[in-house]
């Protein structure tokens, strides 16, 4: 049977992508209150500004969280500028139920911290935050990626806040936005050089005899934290890809966590060409495409996923490049 395609990202949020890469006019609210961006520091481009408040428009639009983002030339006292700027800058204000986040980048020092509001505080615990500042933001920081360690983050941010309201664990009645110092302060290297994380545990990165073998593989492979671009695992084409990305434990973590919530897989195979997918998935288990070896083992086309599809601000997976499908296309017939 054919696998069908996805159900597509809310309109509004590929019209609020589409204007925001025009430039940075989506930087500010347009209902008043100040920038969501402030880049005092100048690292951002205006590409990358705009992906951020991309991501602080969906957290507002969908968990009622104002998250704003501030970089400053040098902050003698970070905790304390953070707390000042929470309750100058009104973060919080935008929320219904004051809900606030507010993240500073302190150039000079290379260091951040994300403050958080006294309601958000049970849901972003200290060291959560710190988890999200060292493995997700500081990789991206250490290759002098700032805007995507920014958005990276955002998105572990918005996981972790659908988690907490699905569960019913954040009051959602009206309060005043203030912070009480909650928060986690952590070493950002930019520039310093980005190290790929290493395996924890042994783990076979081998190809398998089947598609449904080498992706178990893979989920065992992330699970133990090992980046290696060149693992058996992956055709020739995505260890080249991979080389030139940056991958940290917190992307590995919550991949993991996600596919063990996935419905049982099933294998589309044309020829040498294999996609896994899950039936009975709500859009947030991705497909995996395969490809079959002149040795008879079955590797990762992950640049040829990266091509073909994309993901929203609330983790559905769509076919956005129908074209960048070529040989698997047969799995995603109507």
């Amino acid at each position: 049977m054919a696998m069908r395609q996805r159900a597509t990202a809310p309109r509004r949020f590929w019209l609020i992508l589409g204007a925001c890469l025009l430039g940075a006019a989506c930087a500010r609210d347009e209902s008043g209150g100040g920038a969501l961006v402030e880049d005092r520091a100048g690292l951002l481009s205006d590409a990358e500004e705009a992906d951020v408040t991309l991501w602080q428009q969906a957290l507002l639009a969908q968990h009622d969280i104002d998250y704003r983002v501030l970089t400053v030339p040098h902050a003698a006292d970070l905790a304390g500028l953070a707390v000042r700027h929470f309750e100058q800058a009104a973060v919080g204000g935008r929320s219904r139920s004051g809900r606030g986040l507010l993240l500073i980048v302190d150039a000079r020092a290379e260091r951040v911290r994300l403050e958080v509001a006294r309601d958000l505080e049970g849901v972003f615990v200290d060291s959560f935050v710190a988890f999200i500042e060292r493995e997700q933001m500081a990789p991206f920081f250490a290759a002098g990626r700032v805007g995507d360690g920014i958005v990276a983050a955002s998105e572990l941010l918005a996981g972790r806040a659908e988690e907490a309201i699905a569960g019913g664990t954040v009051d959602s009645r009206p309060a005043d936005a203030s912070s009480a110092g909650g928060g986690a302060e952590s070493h950002a290297g930019i520039g310093s050089g980005y190290s790929r994380p290493a395996a924890t545990a042994a783990v076979d990165g081998d190809a398998q005899s089947s598609p449904l073998g080498t992706v178990a593989a893979y989920l065992e492979a992330m699970a133990a934290h090992d980046a290696s671009a060149d693992l058996d695992l992956y055709t020739h084409d995505t260890r080249a890809m991979l080389g030139r990305h940056v991958v940290t434990r917190g992307q590995m973590d919550r991949l993991v966590r996600t596919y063990r919530q996935c419905p049982e897989a099933r294998v589309s195979q044309l020829g040498g060409y294999a996609v896994v997918d899950h039936p009975g998935d709500s859009g947030r288990c991705g497909p995996w495409f395969l490809v079959h070896g002149t040795d008879g083992l079955w590797r990762l086309d992950l640049l040829t996923m990266q091509r073909a599809l994309r993901f929203d601000t609330q983790n559905r997976w769509r076919v956005a490049e129908p074209a960048a499908l070529g040989e698997y296309a047969f799995a995603f017939e109507r």
